[in-house]
């Protein structure tokens, strides 16, 4: 990161106000940012009435231990890791109101060869734009949002043989209440850096859970789950190197709070401790057209508290019609 801030700022302090004329649109603007990414925070636009955009997602997770309370790693054998494909529709509704709709497949697998494969949760969530940027006046384009997910993977009463593979969802509804800000800089003919902000606050439902489930537990496990609360702040930058090529990296930190089980179990249900995590996902897009783009990246988790430790490789397609 110091790396990319020495290469990027002389960019920032030279900057070249004119057009670069092979990169002009017909009205003498120069074109651009043609854009695909970041990873993981969302844009402050909503899509644009009768316009349609899908961006399937797929990640390579790979859960390579946990932090404890001090922040230290603890390495685990026989690491579950999965696949899971997140399409992204979006439907432009008007010029201020979109749908946008998650379904998602996931295929768990370890290392002596166990493996599940099926639907996870599904989620949706209109979002309202609230003022797009002006120039006229400086303004940062904003929106804001609403998600609710719809509990669909299985979750409970999980094969002990699979050491909870066989999990594919969360359970239990959850509701998503969101803020997202973005603004662009033009910094010299096709080249643009664009920066976002989200906040968001996840509210989990008391939770029914049975045996072995998503949340630990085991085969004598009958009781509630309280869930609490999580709140997530993500920070993204992008920068284009050229008409079609662009960096991208984001910051994410999730704070949750410790959940509570009442009922009978042997193995521990849920975290009690508060929780904290601090991860990054650098990318690389490569932007074919205005509509067409696809960016590759990792997201690795690089600072926690009762927290799990992963490695992500995640690969996306964007489409605008």
């Amino acid at each position: 990161m110091r790396f990319l801030l020495l290469v990027l700022v002389p960019f920032c302090l030279f900057a070249d106000t004119g057009a670069d004329p092979f990169t002009e649109n017909a009205s003498g603007k120069p074109k651009g940012p043609w854009l695909t990414g970041p990873l993981l925070t969302t844009s402050a636009y909503t899509v644009a009435a009768n316009r349609f955009n899908l961006e399937p997602y797929v990640f390579f997770t790979d859960s390579t231990g946990f932090f404890d309370s001090g922040g230290h790693v603890h390495r685990t054998e026989n690491n579950p890791r999965a696949i899971n494909s997140v399409e992204l529709i979006q439907i432009g509704l008007n010029e201020w109101i979109d749908l946008n709709i998650y379904p998602q497949f996931t295929y768990n697998y370890d290392t002596r060869g166990r493996n599940r494969i099926g639907m996870g949760d599904l989620t949706i969530s209109p979002t309202f734009q609230l003022w797009r940027d002006d120039p006229r006046y400086h303004m940062t384009t904003c929106k804001i949002g609403l998600s609710q997910i719809f509990p669909c993977g299985k979750f409970e009463n999980l094969n002990p043989i699979y050491d909870g593979s066989d999990g594919l969802g969360s359970g239990g509804w959850s509701t998503e209440i969101f803020l997202a800000i973005q603004r662009t800089f033009h910094v010299r003919k096709e080249n643009f850096f664009v920066g976002r902000a989200a906040l968001s606050t996840i509210f989990y439902s008391p939770l029914e859970v049975h045996g072995q489930n998503f949340y630990g537990g085991d085969p004598t496990t009958d009781g509630t789950l309280e869930r609490g609360i999580s709140v997530i702040l993500d920070c993204s930058l992008e920068y284009t190197l050229s008409l079609h090529w662009a960096l991208a990296i984001d910051m994410e930190q999730v704070y949750a709070t410790g959940s509570t089980f009442q009922g009978t179990t042997i193995a521990p249900v849920g975290r009690e401790q508060q929780s904290y995590l601090l991860s990054f996902a650098p990318a690389v897009e490569f932007n074919y057209s205005e509509n067409v783009g696809f960016i590759c990246g990792v997201w690795f988790a690089a600072y926690g508290s009762n927290a799990d430790d992963f490695f992500n490789v995640v690969m996306a397609l964007n489409l605008y019609f």
